[in-house]
């Protein structure tokens, strides 16, 4: 698999964090998603259309082929709760839920 890379945004509130992907030219069905440490790993393939055989590039940015990308993710989520889903635009969006974590508690001390 390659290590190339494709664009994606990532947001993040008190509550959670949300990734966005533009999947454009990726098959749905290649795409795959793993945890490896703290790292959400994304994986997939995108597929070059067929085009004339006698015509030569004169310019190409498009990454055709295998792509992995990988997001870090902190050590405090809920790693269960995690969903993602790919809209009829192709756009895979993943929400990874926080766990919330008290700014100032109180622990009883028993004697």
């Amino acid at each position: 698999m390659s290590d190339i890379q494709i664009p994606m945004d990532v947001y993040e509130s008190p509550r959670e964090i949300v990734i966005v992907v533009p999947l454009g030219g990726v098959q749905k069905k290649s795409v795959e998603m793993y945890f490896d440490d703290y790292k959400l790993v994304i994986s997939g393939k995108r597929v070059q259309p067929k085009i004339k055989d006698d015509l030569l590039p004169l310019q190409q940015e498009c990454y055709w082929g295998e792509f992995k990308q990988e997001v870090e993710l902190p050590p405090h989520i809920y790693f269960d709760r995690i969903k993602s889903t790919i809209s009829s635009e192709n756009i895979l969006q993943i929400i990874v839920p926080k766990s919330l974590k008290p700014e100032k508690m109180k622990v009883d001390v028993d004697y």
